[in-house]
């Protein structure tokens, strides 16, 4: 069944492009949106700082505590592929209101996320420069931003075939550096007297016992949160029903299995207390694991963290486009929004706005913040609205499968104790991480956070009951009337 949207001049065209996307190309989309890399860098050293040890544990856990909602999406998609994903599902229940505000938040879940990448490569490039003897320059990390906005557009507008591959490459640059550095670790820690164990899987190897690991989950879930995005390429994938959750599997395995081995291997990279002293001083651990080890070489790191940027920005903006494509298309958002191009059939507006909103978001949170912290500001921003979605899709599940859960004992584990699990674990982790652990930080990148969302968690109600949405149609067929 093809849905029809608008053309660039008010005419007629057709969907999205249906089968362009294989099995291989979703899973890889979900591998670039969790980011092997970024994870690595970026979680690895919390997650270190409170359980020592038994990191590679906590991320063992936290692909257990993915699964259930995993599942829900998978469940889902084989029932009911859609571009739209979380807020298509909601839509098939009798909350239509909620189901509208859903679409939005799941949309700014994809956006904020798009947002944190220019940062990020921003923020990198300043940190290449400073390895070669330079600065850290505000010009700099401009320019990292508009590259960071550049290449992307280049690639996603040109339609999906070439993101996905654009993205591909990016993932095994990355996922190559990665693994070399973990590698490294293995080679060299026989020389170094260094005798590796299974202390990393025992809630003993943590300082402070259960306590400790239950602290890092936060950043190990976080770590998990993406997968999701393949479901927005169900209007695009071959045979979606079979192979969207096939992707779902294959990526969360994937990734799932480079993380607890590659967490395991850099916690003997060097002692305990040297990687503790350098977290605690405010570093990546896994910067002073590659001077140790590399050297020189340790601008791998910031070179890697700029690829793995720019490949998470394709996939987000694919996403984010996608979900605003469908929630236009069903009159959830403005029909400007489903106008497609005619040539390659991409949600033409729908990526002019996120693009926009990359680089007004991202130099004017930068104005009043510095790179870093702007990073860690809009990195836990985007967390907040992938929990509402998890929550959602589970929530979902539970609905729109009420009648099968009492048929058998195994349809009542996948329709009602899964999405229960799911909704339990992410209803956890919004309370402990923001309302709870954010209110402490102070201000600039912890109280303003929860303020921020909580706005636009008001302003998805606003967008819900406003007139001018309600309107849109007439003023779509008004333009379409001009245009011709």
């Amino acid at each position: 069944m093809e849905n029809k949207s608008l053309g660039l001049n008010g005419t007629s065209s057709k969907s999205l492009k249906a089968d362009v996307i294989g099995l291989v190309g979703a899973a890889t989309l979900g591998l670039v949106m969790l980011s092997p890399a970024m994870t690595i860098y970026g979680n690895f050293g919390p997650a270190f700082l409170e359980s020592g040890k038994a990191t590679p544990l906590v991320y063992f856990f936290a692909l257990l505590a993915t699964l259930p909602t995993a599942m829900s999406y998978g469940l889902l998609s084989r029932s009911f592929p859609s571009s739209g994903s979380a807020a298509t599902w909601i839509a098939q229940t009798p909350w239509q209101k909620f189901a509208k505000w859903v679409g939005w938040m799941v949309f700014f879940y994809y956006v904020t996320n798009f947002i944190i990448q220019p940062i990020t490569l921003g923020v990198f490039l300043n940190d290449m420069v400073h390895h070669f003897g330079g600065g850290t320059y505000r010009g700099t990390f401009v320019i990292g931003v508009l590259i960071c906005l550049g290449f992307p557009a280049w690639m996603a507008y040109r339609g999906i075939s070439p993101s996905v591959h654009g993205a591909l490459l990016f993932l095994l640059f990355e996922t190559a550096v990665v693994t070399a550095l973990c590698l490294t670790v293995l080679w060299s820690a026989p020389a170094q007297g260094i005798h590796l164990s299974l202390e990393g899987f025992h809630v003993s190897g943590s300082p402070t016992g259960m306590t400790g690991i239950l602290r890092a989950m936060i950043f190990g879930m976080l770590s998990f949160c993406g997968f999701d995005v393949i479901t927005t390429l169900s209007e695009e994938t071959k045979m979606p029903k079979k192979l969207v959750p096939q992707a779902i599997v294959i990526s969360l395995g994937l990734f799932g299995a480079l993380m607890i081995f590659g967490t395991w291997l850099l916690t003997y990279a060097a002692p305990a207390d040297v990687l503790k002293k350098f977290a605690d001083a405010g570093g990546m651990p896994v910067s002073e694991i590659a001077n140790i080890l590399w050297g020189k070489g340790s601008v791998l790191v910031s070179i890697t963290a700029i690829s793995a940027a720019l490949g998470v920005a394709i996939a987000t903006a694919v996403g984010s486009s996608r979900v605003l494509y469908s929630m236009a298309s069903r009159k959830d958002a403005p029909s400007w929004f489903a106008v497609l191009h005619p040539r390659y059939q991409v949600p033409w507006n729908a990526m002019h706005l996120i693009f926009g909103l990359g680089l007004v978001c991202t130099l004017g949170t930068a104005k009043f913040l510095e790179p870093f912290q702007t990073y860690v500001w809009w990195g836990t921003t985007s967390t907040f609205f992938a929990m509402l979605t998890y929550l959602a899709v589970n929530f979902a599940n539970l609905i729109l499968f009420k009648e099968r859960v009492f048929e058998s004992p195994w349809l009542f584990l996948l329709h009602g104790v899964v999405p229960l699990m799911g909704i339990a674990i992410d209803g956890y982790i919004l309370v402990e991480s923001f309302f709870i652990e954010l209110w402490k930080q102070g201000w600039a990148t912890g109280q303003s956070v929860i303020v921020f969302d909580l706005a636009c968690a008001v302003l998805g109600v606003g967008l819900v009951i406003s007139p001018t949405l309600k309107r849109s149609d007439r003023d779509s067929n008004k333009l379409n009337k001009f245009n011709k």
